[in-house]
């Protein structure tokens, strides 16, 4: 886990042109987990209200920093957020989380009905694909980080994002419906 000392480093980083230093940074910050905001409170100089904003909003926090090791790559552990980038392993397709769960949380016919069925007690995202308006549920472990940071073409980028900077997309408030599948 960084120490404190870290923060005002990893905050520096935060916007680097890297993805796979981004990437370690957003590890980093929620390693701190729950911690982070009190932290973050304790630097000096302290951070501006811009770049509070900015750590959470780039982390996707919307109560899920409760976790200290989330995004430790850990079975259960979440290593993508909503917003960011994604391709999936086995199928080469890219697109944007909008929405995950901590495990799988479809029923055991449609789970058993795919062709690959990785492990269920491991985060399942809701993937926006590239270039279609397919929306697909990728387990954590077929999915790695993308690397071409282009936005991406989906007819339901625009309902649930407000904006795309810096290669990843902000999410506005509108709820992902919990459908079954």
């Amino acid at each position: 886990m960084p120490k404190h000392s870290d923060l005002p480093h990893l905050i520096r980083l935060l916007d680097d042109d890297s993805a796979l230093v981004r990437s370690a940074v957003q590890r980093a910050l929620r390693s701190f987990g729950s911690t982070l905001d009190d932290e973050l409170s304790t630097l000096s100089p302290p951070i501006t209200p811009a770049q509070r904003a900015l750590v959470f909003e780039i982390l996707g926090a919307r109560g899920d920093l409760t976790d200290p090791a989330a995004g430790t790559g850990e079975a259960g552990r979440q290593d993508f957020q909503v917003g960011q980038l994604v391709r999936h392993v086995r199928y080469g397709y890219r697109g944007v989380v909008v929405s995950f769960d901590p495990e799988c949380r479809a029923d055991q016919r449609w789970y058993q009905a795919n062709r690959y069925q990785p492990e269920r007690d491991q985060p399942w995202y809701h993937v926006l694909v590239h270039e279609g308006n397919q929306v697909t549920y990728a387990a954590q472990s077929s999915l790695e980080a993308e690397v071409d940071l282009a936005p991406v073409e989906h007819p339901l980028v625009q309902l649930f994002f407000r904006g795309f900077e810096h290669g990843r997309y902000l999410r506005n408030d509108r709820p992902w419906p919990q459908t079954a599948l």
